[in-house]
Order: C-alpha cells, then structure tokens, then sequence
C-alpha cells in the first residue's frame, strides 16, 4: 500500500515538472534555438519534397521541423518558442521510453518515481544543450524500448508498435550527422538479436518483422550514405583526414602523437583545449567505467539476456564512435541511464536478500 502511495504522489510531480519547464519557457528564462542550416533552407524558401529529402544532406532535418514552422505560423509566435516546447516534450517522451523499458524486464513498483527522476535528469542536462542533442536522447531511448518491447513480447500489436517507435527514432536521429550515422549502425543490430534470441527458443519469427527491417534499411541507406559523402568532402580523404575527424571527438589533442608514430607530412591544426573537452573527456573515462563495472556485476547474465547484450552493444559502440563526435558520446547518456536502473534494481534484489539471511542466522 506504502508503495501505491508514493507512486500516485510521483505522477502529479512528473506533471508539474513538466508544466514549470513550460513557465520557465514562457517566461524567456530558457529558450532553444533552430539550427543554422535550417535557418538557411528556410529563408531560401526550399520547398520540401522526396527528392530533396534524399538530395539534400540536411533534407531529413528539414522534413523534422517543418512542422514546428507551419504551427509557428498557424499561432503567430516565433520558431524558436515552438521549438523550445518541443525540447520539453521530448524530455518526457525520454523518460517515459525507459522507464517503460526497464519495466518490462524488472519488477518495477514506483515507475512514475522512476519517469520524474529521469525526466529531472535529461531536463537538467537539457539546460547545457543546444536543443538538437535532445532528439538524439528520444532517437536512442525509442530505439532501446523499441528492441526490448520486440524481445519481450510476443502480442503482434506490441510488434506494430514497436516498429511504429523506430520509424519516429529514425527521423528524430537525423538532427545530427555523428547520430543519425551511429544510430543507424546500433539499429541495425535488433534484428539479429531477435532473430538468434528467437532460434534459441525456438519461437517463430514475425514474417512482417523482417520485411519492416529491411524496407526501413534499404530506404534509410541512401540518406546515410549522403550523410558519409559529406563528411569525406569537408575532412578529404586518406589518414589524415582520420586524425582530422577525431578532432571533433574525443581523441581530441592526440593528433600531434598520432602523426608522431605515423610520420604524417601534413600537420592536422589543433582545436584549442579547454574545459568543455576537458569535460567530455571525463564523461568518456566515466561511461567506460560503468561500462567495465555492468559487465562485470553481469557477467554471467549478458549472453543469456537479449536487453542486457543489447545494452552493453549500444553503450560499446557509442563510445568507440565517439571518437570521431562528441555528439555521439553524448548519446551514451540513454544506455548509461539503462545501466543504472539495471543496477539499482540489482543491488537492490541483492540487498534484500542479504537482510533475509542475516535475519535467517540470527533466529538460528
């Protein structure tokens, strides 16, 4: 009964949250700027259509916001304020794709304590963004809830749901090159985690499963590949062209030992250090740890558990990708929050199972 209260005494908080967040908004305390390039589009007057979507390489962040434009007309209020409240909503779509994913695989009583948490979280962390980060946050939250909804359940309409979330994930990853690319990479790995998780227990696949997987794969490929031409045409090509990459990551300032070893004619200028690579830097050393501490406290679980696998695969690839963006190790905040909730639930099993030995040996 304890529990049932204070889940009830979280949801109007999760609300209110969400309602101030709003106020500060309103009240011009925070506000989200569009990004450049779609100012750009804009003023031209582009006109959006299928061909320039694929074309294009900022086609698919155009077709994202365009309906944030179209509202701003309909209501007569600038771009950015729609955009701003669009930044809180995805706070919350966040939080609520990973509480219920967690739900989904651990006994969770209060999951409106565990939405608010985490909605206090990414809106704090929101605070130091640029806006766009936050549609990357939703990209890869959707997509983990979405892979965890394909593993757990078995009801068709949980399938049609899920594949429903990864189309939404898909279009909400192209606010970023590093993202849209990294996610595309990680997404592609659900389905062959259904599929081995499937022989295993020897459970039918969903013909319209793969059908969906690859229809999304053959149309998504294009804009990727646009996506990659782009990023060879601004750094060239060759070795150098790597180390120039990885100055927008966190292999940030070891150009210099790189072109030491390799004897690199071209010098690769420096991006100036300062505290906020110094900060990235610390968040990488610190997502590899609690990388290195789940795997170990899960060990003999990992293989056997689909969600924990695919956990570990996101939060892996993510930091070996984000040597080349920041953008990128900025995502590895979904799977990291992930492993967190994995852990307290963990500890928390443990823990009481601890106080009923202990309490065991002393009424011996």
């Amino acid at each position: 009964m304890a529990f049932q209260v204070k889940n009830h005494l979280y949801k109007p908080l999760f609300y209110g949250a969400i309602c101030t967040y709003f106020v500060l908004i309103l009240c011009g305390v925070k506000e989200f700027h569009l990004w450049a390039q779609i100012e750009q589009l804009r003023q031209a007057e582009v006109e959006l259509s299928f061909s320039m979507i694929y074309a294009h390489p900022h086609g698919m962040r155009f077709m994202l916001v365009s309906p944030i434009y179209l509202l701003a007309d309909l209501l007569h209020v600038a771009p950015d304020q729609i955009f701003s409240f669009v930044v809180v909503a995805l706070c919350a779509i966040v939080a609520t794709s990973l509480a219920s994913a967690i739900a989904l695989f651990q006994n969770v009583k209060e999951i409106w304590a565990v939405r608010f948490f985490l909605f206090l979280c990414f809106a704090a962390l929101s605070l130091f963004m640029n806006g766009r980060l936050i549609f990357g946050f939703s990209a890869y939250s959707l997509m983990i809830y979405s892979v965890f909804l394909f593993v757990k359940e078995s009801d068709s309409k949980k399938y049609f749901l899920a594949s429903g979330l990864i189309f939404l994930a898909i279009l909400f990853s192209s606010i970023s090159s590093g993202v849209a690319i990294s996610f595309f990479t990680i997404s592609l790995s659900p389905m062959f985690i259904l599929l081995v998780n499937s022989f295993r227990n020897r459970v039918r696949v969903k013909f319209y499963i793969a059908i969906y997987t690859l229809a999304l794969f053959l149309l998504y490929t294009p804009i990727i590949y646009e996506l990659i031409n782009k990023n060879i045409a601004f750094f060239g090509e060759g070795f150098t062209a790597i180390l120039s990459m990885t100055q927008h990551g966190t292999l940030n300032g070891f150009t210099d030992f790189f072109e030491a070893i390799f004897h690199q004619k071209e010098q690769v200028a420096l991006a100036p250090e300062s505290g906020r690579y110094f900060v990235f830097k610390l968040l990488s050393i610190g997502f590899s740890m609690l990388l290195l501490c789940f795997v170990s406290i899960f060990r003999k679980n990992i293989i056997r558990n689909p969600h924990l696998l695919f956990t570990v695969y996101c939060m892996t690839f993510t930091l070996v990708l984000s040597v080349f963006a920041y953008s990128i190790l900025m995502m590895a905040f979904i799977p990291a929050s992930m492993m967190l909730l994995f852990l307290s639930s963990h500890f928390k099993v443990t823990g009481k199972r601890f106080v009923k030995v202990s309490q065991f040996s002393t009424a011996k």
